[in-house]
C-alpha cells in the first residue's frame, strides 16, 4: 500500500497516511482544521523493477536468459540428437501419470477393483 503525504494550505499541518489504492480519495479533509485544502507532498518514489518468477514459465524464461549462448546451443544440440535417435534426454521423461493405457472407459468400468488397481499400476488389462 502506498504512503501519501499531505500538507494543509490553511493551517500548514503536515501528515501522512497509508491507504490502499482502491480507497484513495483525491478530496480529503485536514484532520486539524477540517478544511479541504490539502496538497499532496511528493517524497521518495519507490518502484518495482523485477521480482522473483511467479510461474514455471517465468522461471524457465529467466534461466534461459541467464544461460550463455554456448551452453544453450549445447543443450539444444543434445535434444536434437536424442530426438533423431528416438531416445529421451535425461530429465524429459514423462511422469507415470501421463502414460496412457490401452483400455477403453467401458472396459475399465467392467473391471473388478483388483483389476483396476493392476491396470493403474502396470498399465495392463
Amino acid at each position: 500500500m502506498p504512503e501519501y503525504a499531505y500538507k494543509c494550505l490553511a493551517c500548514e499541518h503536515t501528515f501522512s497516511d497509508i491507504v490502499p489504492m482502491k480507497q484513495y480519495k483525491k478530496r480529503r479533509k485536514c484532520p486539524e482544521c477540517k478544511e479541504h485544502k490539502l496538497e499532496r507532498v511528493l517524497g521518495n518514489v519507490t518502484g518495482f523493477v523485477k521480482g522473483e518468477p511467479e510461474t514455471l514459465e517465468h522461471l524457465a524464461a529467466r534461466n534461459t536468459e541467464k544461460m550463455g549462448s554456448y551452453e544453450l546451443g549445447d543443450k539444444r544440440g543434445k535434444h536434437e540428437e536424442a530426438s533423431k535417435k528416438g531416445k529421451k534426454v535425461a530429465g524429459t521423461n514423462e511422469p507415470w501419470y501421463n502414460k496412457k493405457g490401452t483400455a477403453t472407459s467401458q472396459e475399465i468400468s467392467r473391471m473388478t477393483p483388483q483389476q483396476k488397481a493392476r491396470y493403474i499400476e502396470k498399465g495392463t488389462k
